[in-house]
């Protein structure tokens, strides 16, 4: 986007909501977002209600950016720094919020991204890696306790990245393909990744689980892999190494995140953004 035409859409809060809503309804056409039912009445207050459910709703109800209580400017503003890469940290000082407010604002935005994904079903829900509750118009994001830690393979074709979740892998299974079949692996902090594995550049996870003591670390912090390699392999390490306290449950956000980045580097990504977060908050389970 141009700087011009974000300066014209920040200028007031009436014109950065009209922005986001463009987002929301299809010409205009407004209906529930609980049984997607058209006919409804207006309120007083400015919200409508469903003439089938009688569920009483405004125009971002159910979607992505309800969360955080965060004004259409101020959503506007984080949705820039977020498309500049700032650190949550960094974010926060130039729009004067609290840090666990930015913090929650960004997660959200990497849940819409994480979600938009066509593997999203795979470590989203009760049995998945992240579990979505939502209570009110508050959304939390919640680690599962009843899944493993999950183990990525990355892989690019076409210029295009991919970083799928592998079935049946676990970083013990990691592991012991490492002592047993010699795959060699690196790592930093609680992030592992290892060399080429079948049509995987990498495979990539992080666990809080101490590496057992037969472990090797053969593969350079410095360099992504020995075997044939990728653009998108080198800058999604070398993004992951910038991030202090990863959690397992919450790298496969950071991971999708990275790819949604690298997919989208010649396009709008403050448009991209925008328009995932004003998407409803689709339902897994």
């Amino acid at each position: 986007m141009r700087l011009i035409d974000y300066e014209h859409y920040i200028k007031s809060e009436s014109t950065a909501r009209r922005y986001l809503l463009k987002f929301c309804w299809k010409n205009h056409q407004r209906f529930c977002p609980r049984c997607r039912q058209r006919k409804n009445y207006p309120l007083t207050d400015g919200r409508r209600r469903c003439a089938q459910c009688s569920y009483t709703y405004h125009d971002f109800s159910g979607r992505w950016i309800n969360n955080c209580d965060l004004s259409c400017r101020n959503w506007l503003r984080i949705i820039k720094l977020f498309e500049m890469d700032l650190t949550v940290l960094a974010m926060s000082k130039e729009v004067d919020l609290a840090y666990n407010t930015v913090y929650k604002a960004v997660t959200t935005i990497r849940c819409a991204i994480a979600a938009s994904a066509i593997d999203a079903r795979d470590f989203f829900g009760p049995e998945r890696s992240i579990e979505l509750k939502t209570s009110g118009r508050v959304l939390r994001v919640v680690p599962s306790s009843k899944l493993a830690t999950p183990v990525f393979g990355v892989i690019e074709h076409s210029g295009v990245a991919f970083v799928d979740l592998v079935p049946g892998l676990r970083p013990e299974t990691v592991f012991h393909f490492h002592q047993s079949f010699g795959l060699e692996l690196g790592h930093w902090g609680k992030t592992y990744y290892s060399a080429p594995y079948q049509r995987y550049h990498t495979l990539l996870f992080c666990t809080t689980a101490p590496p057992p003591r037969f472990l090797e670390f053969t593969l350079p912090s410095q360099t992504p892999s020995t075997g044939p390699s990728s653009d998108f392999l080198t800058y999604l390490l070398d993004k992951i190494r910038r991030y202090r306290g990863l959690s397992p449950e919450k790298f496969p956000l950071y991971v999708k995140e990275l790819e949604f980045r690298y997919n989208h580097r010649n396009a709008d990504i403050f448009t991209e953004t925008a328009g995932l977060l004003c998407r409803l908050v689709p339902k897994f389970g």
